[in-house]
């Protein structure tokens, strides 16, 4: 935090004043509470003109006002697929001339980013409806017994390094059509993060089973040792969650399901999880599959369990912002 002109004065006072107690720059820094180098660069100044007074700022004036610089974020937030050249042309027809790095400055500056936008399905207006009825009905549900789970993809992939390119030398980078994946399912509740598997088959319904039996139960044994009545099942609607070995498992083992209305991944917090580890793992140099198998459980593993804990805390808020929403989307 800056001095105050009359700590920068009676820093010159503590150690030049001929009636000062003349201390040293480490008790002055002590006193005033300021790094030793402050009280070096005000002396120093004191030395120059005795002018303490903040000197008159250098470089260009800005080129924008707060209120055109309020204007290019509105514009950006409010069409879809503006860019800053269509921002600067909408400023010139104002009067405002503007170039269109000036107005990526001042984008990000607002904590804007370029990129593309996010992909989410359509919603059918009875989609909108089955999530309103359901936010409406979980508003004070407690999700501190709920284990969610899901699966997910992750890809090999390409090679996206730019090399410079010149007039006959070739540069070539070796590509395949169909990248290589590896399917994942995980689990998570209040307690902490389940048991991780890895599969690079088609998901099925005897295989579905499988991870019931060798992962989800392992875990909800171990999270909530009271047994079957004190946890309940989060899963989506897909057709291996539904297909008729994955209910007869269920049954048989008493598993709660906690109803979950179609085409809601933003109503699941582990979606969050995947999000976290592609941007984690697509920070790495991976070339093969098993290095990816690699990263993805060791970045699991490291997921701690405060992260559990805030992502279902946030359950509340999710349902209340769906029902603000009305049953459309939400950022979460």
């Amino acid at each position: 935090m800056p001095l105050s002109l009359s700590q920068r004065y009676e820093i010159v006072f503590l150690k030049l004043h001929p009636l000062g107690p003349k201390m040293s720059n480490k008790a002055i820094s002590k006193y005033i509470g300021c790094e030793p180098k402050a009280v070096r660069y005000w002396l120093g100044r004191w030395q120059e003109n005795e002018d303490l007074s903040n000197l008159p700022k250098t470089g260009r004036p800005r080129a924008t006002s707060k209120k055109t610089d309020l204007k290019i974020v509105n514009i950006a937030k409010r069409e879809q697929n503006i860019t800053s050249s269509d921002i600067s042309n909408v400023l010139k027809k104002d009067g405002v001339n503007i170039d269109p790095s000036t107005v990526r400055r001042r984008l990000r500056e607002s904590g804007g980013t370029y990129g593309p936008p996010l992909k989410k399905p359509l919603l059918t207006d009875k989609h909108r409806e089955q999530r309103l009825i359901w936010a409406r009905q979980h508003q004070h549900f407690n999700w501190d017994n709920v284990i969610f789970t899901d699966e997910k993809t992750f890809k090999l992939k390409k090679n996206g390094r730019k090399v410079w390119r010149f007039p006959g030398v070739t540069k070539i980078v070796r590509t395949v059509k169909y990248p290589l994946k590896l399917h994942v399912w995980g689990c998570f509740s209040k307690q902490g993060f389940g048991k991780l598997i890895t599969f690079r088959h088609n998901l099925t319904g005897d295989f579905m089973c499988d991870i019931y039996e060798n992962c989800l139960l392992p875990n909800a044994y171990r999270q909530f040792p009271e047994g079957p009545d004190s946890w309940i099942l989060q899963e989506d609607n897909d057709p291996k969650h539904r297909s008729w070995q994955a209910i007869d498992w269920k049954t048989d083992n008493q598993i709660q399901v906690l109803p979950w209305p179609s085409a809601s991944p933003d109503q699941n917090p582990i979606e969050n999880v995947w999000s976290i580890m592609k941007d984690t793992i697509g920070k790495k140099n991976i070339q093969t599959i098993q290095e990816l198998e690699q990263e993805i459980r060791k970045t699991w593993k490291g997921l701690p369990v405060d992260l559990a804990v805030k992502l279902v805390d946030s359950m509340d808020r999710r349902v209340q912002c769906l029902i603000e929403a009305n049953g459309d989307y939400t950022s979460y």
